[in-house]
């Protein structure tokens, strides 16, 4: 937890220090971007049991994180490929595994809150 903490701290202190100088890198402003991104995207905390309402959030939360990955992997690799001579590496492949573990990830999540919501058991506090 302390690791976490400084780890957003030190984000916090370079994004305080002004706009970064421009960077002709497409690779390097997308990662500019990816780490604003990850930084104004912060997950809300569940103190007790989760409830629906909290998997939802967290679901809201990783596809906002998967969003900003899936833009900053798209620059990444497309600015590798172009250094590949041969067109070896295969874009579209790396795109649909991305997808499948984004949308499974969230998926877990929203299934979650879905069943906890049909399950008489489970009851709003």
């Amino acid at each position: 937890m302390a690791q976490a903490e400084s780890i957003t701290t030190a984000i916090r202190q370079l994004m305080s220090r002004g706009r970064p100088t421009k960077s002709t890198s497409p690779v390097r402003q997308a990662h500019t971007e990816f780490i604003a991104a990850l930084a104004g995207n912060v997950p809300h905390p569940i103190y007790t049991e989760a409830n629906p309402d909290d998997l939802d959030g967290r679901a809201d939360h990783l596809e906002g994180v998967f969003g900003a990955l899936h833009a900053y992997l798209a620059v990444l690799i497309g600015d590798t490929a172009e250094k590949i001579p041969g067109g070896v590496l295969d874009r579209r492949r790396l795109d649909n595994l991305f997808q499948d573990l984004s949308g499974d990830g969230v998926g877990v999540m929203r299934t979650a809150a879905e069943e906890m919501r049909e399950d008489e058991n489970w009851r709003t506090p």
